[in-house]
């Protein structure tokens, strides 16, 4: 797929990466090991096992749902974002709110965050990060764990980082500067300087744990995604993270005949046709991605 910028990328990319990893989300590695599957090569590679194989999740759907509010009210409404994901937690049934602890899904709304970036001064973003995560998510370390991903997405986003070995010393770096939670800096040297890398307690952790390790792996895309998709647990999510961070550092989109086999989960379809811009619109990831990007930078 042609992309128009980097900030189309950076969605299309997520959304990509959520679709693919929905094929073993929430499967234990045992469980994937005994289909004797060595590979993922498509998105729909285990659908006889998992019907919705390439649907989109709460990691794309809520982050479409948290731009689509900004684009229509002009600037981020905790109460107007609190009442979407109200919304999309009944119909859905897929996600539910406020989360304690080390649920990943505290990571979903990041690349939306990492858009506002230049529309305000750091301080100011990272209150709206803070802020905006906390409707769901308010545990301390899942905050610091929406800024830190926030973070790394800028960073590649405008090409500060060229290389994953550079982009994690930066964050590194941020983590001590801004204050945020050590244990994020231990997950990134840890995803430097383990190998194997060993399964984390924290759900977090994990998902940027292993994200990062596979992406400082230097594998190319599809098999960095199969990788990580093979694994199970929260694949979606860390799927969508590797997915971002490999295209933007790459320069690269993922596949076309990835981008053609996701789609947009039905509700998420009935949430975006209830406004009056969609209602007579196909709805399609691809489409999306590209109507973001162009609205949030204007």
């Amino acid at each position: 797929m042609k992309v128009k910028n980097r900030e189309e990328l950076l969605l299309y990319s997520w959304f990509v990466g959520d679709g693919f990893g929905g094929q073993t989300d929430g499967m234990k590695r045992e469980e994937i090991e005994a289909l004797a599957i060595d590979s993922l090569t498509e998105v729909y590679t285990l659908e006889e096992v998992q019907p919705r194989s390439g649907q989109s999740g709460p990691a794309s759907d809520l982050t479409i749902l948290a731009a689509l509010s900004m684009i229509a009210l002009g600037q981020v409404d905790r109460d107007h974002l609190r009442s979407k994901y109200r919304t999309y937690e009944k119909e859905s049934g897929t996600f539910s709110f406020p989360q304690k602890g080390d649920n990943p899904l505290a990571l979903t709304r990041t690349p939306f965050l990492a858009l506002l970036d230049e529309r305000y001064p750091f301080t100011k973003w990272e209150a709206i990060v803070r802020s905006e995560t906390q409707i769901t998510h308010p545990a301390p370390l899942a905050v610091d764990a929406a800024l830190l991903l926030s973070r790394a997405f800028v960073l590649a986003l405008h090409e500060e980082a060229d290389t994953p070995e550079q982009l994690v010393a930066l964050l590194i770096a941020e983590v001590a500067k801004r204050g945020w939670d050590e244990k994020l800096a231990v997950a990134l040297r840890t995803a430097v300087n383990q190998k194997p890398l060993a399964e984390s307690p924290n759900q977090i952790i994990g998902a940027i744990t292993a994200s990062f390790h596979t992406l400082l792996s230097a594998l190319p895309y599809e098999e960095g995604l199969s990788a990580i998709a093979l694994d199970g647990g929260n694949s979606r999510i860390t799927c969508a993270i590797y997915s971002s961070l490999k295209a933007l550092l790459d320069g690269e989109a993922p596949p076309q005949r990835f981008g053609d086999e996701i789609y947009p989960s039905p509700t998420l379809e009935a949430m975006i046709k209830s406004e009056t811009l969609f209602k007579r619109e196909t709805i399609k990831l691809e489409r999306l991605a590209e109507k973001i990007a162009k609205e949030l930078a204007e």
